[in-house]
């Protein structure tokens, strides 16, 4: 039985299809209109290739694939409702990520970057401007001071960078957790962290621009002590 997906998020337009014959499986993909790709692949037994096929329509749903019904006519492609960056928005993009991926970031990141890729310049950069927000209102005594072994205290080396990081882990991980651990700073994670957060938008930017190395700059600064009220003399 051939199964089929098709994906018209933002810019796409694509239809991908897998169809099982006993021990091996064919895929076809490609753009709405256009000449598809094939490809096949053959396993040792019909237990590992059922699997492998699930496995990749897992991925492909993940990615924002629906599946049609057998028969079902491809839909023509509306033109998307343009959204501006907002809060809303903002948190939809973080809960993109693909946390299978963990120890992958450039993975973790990927659904992501794409999103951003599609937007407006100015939506990207009220993207890093959020995020710039979100780490600022982080940046204080209570929060650094509960980040395990390597949490602020007087007289003792603290890393203003790795404490950056962890700040970041607590944005990528979602809407809610940031907003229990801006309540709580006993809440912060201990011995966690993601830097990669801090690269998103300059890389869609980059990618959306088609240049190479070029940074946003954002009117609040999440560097460590920027946020000078959440650090008592």
């Amino acid at each position: 039985m051939k199964r089929t997906f098709l994906n018209q998020e933002g810019e796409s337009n694509k239809l991908w299809t897998v169809e099982i014959s006993g021990i091996s499986y064919t895929v076809t993909f490609g753009k709405v209109g256009a000449k598809a790709r094939e490809n096949t692949k053959q396993f040792a037994d019909e237990s590992s290739c059922t699997k492998e096929v699930e496995k990749l329509i897992q991925d492909k749903q993940r990615s924002g694939y629906k599946e049609l019904s057998a028969g079902q006519a491809i839909p023509e492609k509306t033109a998307s409702t343009y959204r501006s960056m907002d809060e809303e928005l903002f948190w939809e993009v973080i809960a993109s990520f693909n946390w299978k991926k963990t120890g992958d970031d450039d993975a973790v990141l990927k659904p992501a970057l794409k999103k951003l890729v599609t937007m407006e310049v100015a939506d990207i950069q009220q993207f890093a401007e959020i995020l710039s927000e979100k780490l600022y209102q982080l940046d204080g005594l209570a929060y650094a001071s509960n980040i395990g072994p390597d949490s602020y205290k007087d007289g003792r080396h603290f890393s203003v960078d790795y404490f950056l990081y962890v700040r970041c882990c607590v944005v990528a991980n979602g809407k809610d957790y940031y907003e229990q651990v801006l309540n709580d700073p006993t809440e912060m994670p201990e011995e966690m962290d993601f830097e990669a957060l801090l690269y998103l938008a300059d890389e869609a930017y980059n990618q959306k621009m088609k240049t190479k190395d070029e940074n946003l700059f954002t009117r609040l600064s999440y560097e460590t002590y920027s946020n000078e009220k959440g650090w008592p003399a």
